[in-house]
């Protein structure tokens, strides 16, 4: 089988015929198969084709003219420190702030991205101001972003909480994940503004449009890597993937993502997180997650 243009050619071997959307042609010479590798004849290459596809490919006095593939992998990735400004997230008992963690994490991760694969990154904010849910989101789609990482610290009631989870979208969650959901989308009603969580709650119907498409099983597998490599990274708790209903990520049209490094509540957690040389070692986790998914990412969006 050969697939080209998103359509499918089946050959028989040693046989010069082929069959194309349910029809057979003829290529004058058989398929060959020289060791593990398979030959069609230039015939097929430079008569048949052209028949084929008309609209895109031409032979031109021996020349095959093809148009130039598009480029779909990933090139332009938005970083989102969570919080910011008038709204420092979660503070640790040492008085650590989760915006500042965020924020120093995501200038890391920038850095290696750009100097390592080359990609442009974008981030919702570079310094300690406020950006709400929606503009983050927006500024994301606005861009036309490959990918969209959200980093934010967690917290809980419990001191003795620890350990680091990634998160993707769904409507549905678990009664874990619902307190997550709840801490970090509690910035609509203290810094948003009374109606800004009706706004959110109104986007229903864009994501239910967002769970029709690829990005839920990409942004799955996107965290599923960025899980793996955080835990290897850290060597701390592994608290899995999960879904949850974060506005943050409503209405991203690309695959989308939410990193929770660990408990600022805690206090031994606190203190690692506010170490540079360990903000260093969960920058570069992240990173080999994401270069890890592009490197498969970009294999299906290229042949497809």
């Amino acid at each position: 089988m050969f697939f080209f243009y998103g359509e499918q050619f089946i050959f028989l071997l040693n046989s010069p015929f082929y069959t194309f959307k349910q029809s057979i042609f003829n290529m004058q010479y058989p398929l060959l198969q020289v060791g593990p590798h398979y030959f069609v004849p230039t015939t097929f290459i430079m008569d048949n084709l052209p028949l084929h596809f008309p609209g895109q490919i031409q032979n031109k006095n021996g020349t095959l003219y093809l148009p130039q593939p598009k480029d779909k992998s990933v090139k332009r990735i938005v970083i989102d420190p969570g919080h910011g400004g008038k709204d420092p997230g979660a503070i640790g008992p040492n008085g650590t702030r989760e915006s500042h963690i965020n924020l120093n994490v995501a200038l890391r991760l920038k850095q290696l991205l750009e100097q390592e694969l080359g990609l442009e990154v974008l981030m919702t904010r570079t310094d300690d101001r406020f950006v709400s849910l929606g503009d983050r989101t927006k500024f994301a789609n606005d861009n036309k972003a490959d990918l969209f990482i959200s980093i934010h610290t967690n917290a809980s009631r419990t001191n003795g909480a620890q350990g680091i989870e990634t998160y993707y979208l769904s409507t549905k969650s678990t009664t874990e994940s619902r307190a997550v959901e709840a801490l970090e989308n509690s910035v609509v009603e203290l810094y948003e503004g009374a109606g800004a969580k009706q706004k959110y709650e109104a986007l229903d119907f864009i994501l239910m449009d967002m769970l029709q498409t690829e990005h839920l099983e990409h942004s799955n597998n996107l965290a599923t890597l960025v899980q793996h490599n955080l835990v290897a990274g850290t060597q701390t708790k592994n608290r899995g993937v999960k879904q949850a209903n974060f506005y943050v990520l409503r209405g991203a049209f690309m695959p989308a993502i939410l990193i929770e490094m660990g408990f600022i509540s805690n206090s031994e957690e606190e203190a690692l997180l506010a170490n540079p040389k360990y903000q260093d070692r969960i920058a570069q986790a992240i990173f080999e997650g994401i270069k890890r998914f592009k490197y498969d990412y970009d294999r299906i969006r290229l042949t497809s």
